[in-house]
């Protein structure tokens, strides 16, 4: 007796057909209206090789899609014939990122479909720039390039430096900023008040007999990061607060961790600013035989879906993605109005959940 061969699986499409697809979907909603990036910037936003980029390129040429120029980047050309009723009647904004959707945290990626929902209801369109140059010390070519190719939009600036935003500023350009001002920016903000939660949280240490606070934070600080250490120092009293500094990494933390808790004043509570670092500190903390919250508390600042999930379960600060969605939007079509509301500063005060990561300090 015959048996029939097992069918053979389907073929998983090739990464430059997968590439292919993403930047067809990217530039037919609209993401680049006149130029694309360059390859080195295309293949480090999908995080694939050059060769499969430039395969993906050639494909999208070959369906209309784009015009090569030698010397010149590749041009749009789908965009004015798809869409121009679209672009007639919407009023655009730009959300500014520095790194590749995989790259961003469930809580961003919430407010973003949510900000997206509220824009398109106002008839706004909402389109991403991933530009990770824009982040670099000196942005300024690469944000002249950004606005030229997107002229009249209102710029929503996500995580962004200080030049970033003294640099739109100076322009005269429209811009809001999805986080917390630097100092000497008057950019419109919509932000979680970081400082008073930070302040909250030192505070709840302090009445529970803490005495000796760390906060975890990495070297490279937002302007949100300045303002939480600044409020855990106000909300701290008499208690001592040290800075445990790292470089953004697994390791980083634990090495970070492991210095301080070798002083021989170790903290008792920390406050820990990124939920990702957050959840590296308490399981490391665990694997040395500390008890939480018996020896030592600890206070996440950030929240992310995948904390509920954690025993214990950490005590955090929880934003609501629709409200930070609906202030930002206001502040962008105020902005596309042509009220830039340049004192325009909301800041929003975060839930603050017990967990069960937090106790008072452990008698000796």
């Amino acid at each position: 007796m015959s048996l029939n061969p097992s069918p053979a699986l389907p073929r998983r499409a090739s990464r430059a057909v997968e590439a292919a697809a993403f930047l067809r979907e990217k530039m037919l909603a609209g993401a680049w209206t006149r130029l694309l990036p360059g390859e080195a910037e295309l293949a480090r936003q999908l995080q694939v090789g050059r060769n499969t980029i430039r395969a993906a390129l050639a494909q999208l040429e070959v369906e209309g899609l784009l015009k090569t120029q030698t010397g010149r980047r590749r041009e749009v050309t789908v965009l004015l014939s798809a869409h121009p009723k679209e672009d007639d009647r919407s009023q655009v904004a730009v959300l500014l990122l520095g790194m590749p959707y995989h790259a961003l945290a469930s809580s961003t990626l919430l407010w973003m479909e949510a900000l997206r929902l509220r824009l398109q209801g106002s008839g706004w369109t909402l389109r991403i720039q991933v530009e990770s140059a824009a982040y670099r010390r000196a942005p300024g070519r690469v944000l002249e390039r950004l606005a030229a190719e997107q002229p009249g939009a209102v710029w929503v600036l996500y995580r962004s430096t200080a030049t970033m935003q003294q640099w739109f500023e100076k322009q005269g350009l429209r811009a809001v900023i999805a986080g917390t001002r630097h100092p000497g920016s008057c950019l419109p903000q919509v932000d979680t008040d970081y400082r008073a939660a930070s302040r909250h949280a030192a505070a709840r240490l302090a009445a529970l007999g803490h005495r000796h606070l760390v906060i975890l934070t990495p070297k490279a600080q937002l302007a949100g990061d300045s303002e939480s250490i600044a409020g855990f120092r106000e909300g701290a009293g008499q208690a001592s607060v040290g800075l445990a500094t790292h470089n953004d990494t697994v390791e980083g933390v634990i090495a970070s961790l492991r210095q301080v808790m070798n002083l021989r004043s170790a903290p008792t509570g920390l406050l820990v600013l990124r939920a990702e670092h957050f959840a590296t500190c308490l399981t490391w903390l665990l694997q040395q035989g500390i008890n939480i919250p018996g020896q030592v508390s600890l206070i996440s600042r950030d929240d992310e879906p995948f904390l509920q999930h954690l025993h214990p379960e950490p005590t955090r600060y929880r934003r609501s993605a629709e409200t930070f969605a609906k202030k930002l939007a206001r502040l962008i079509t105020t902005c596309g109005d042509g009220s830039p509301g340049r004192a325009a500063a909301p800041l929003l005060m975060p839930d603050f959940v017990k967990g069960g990561t937090l106790g008072a300090v452990a008698k000796r």
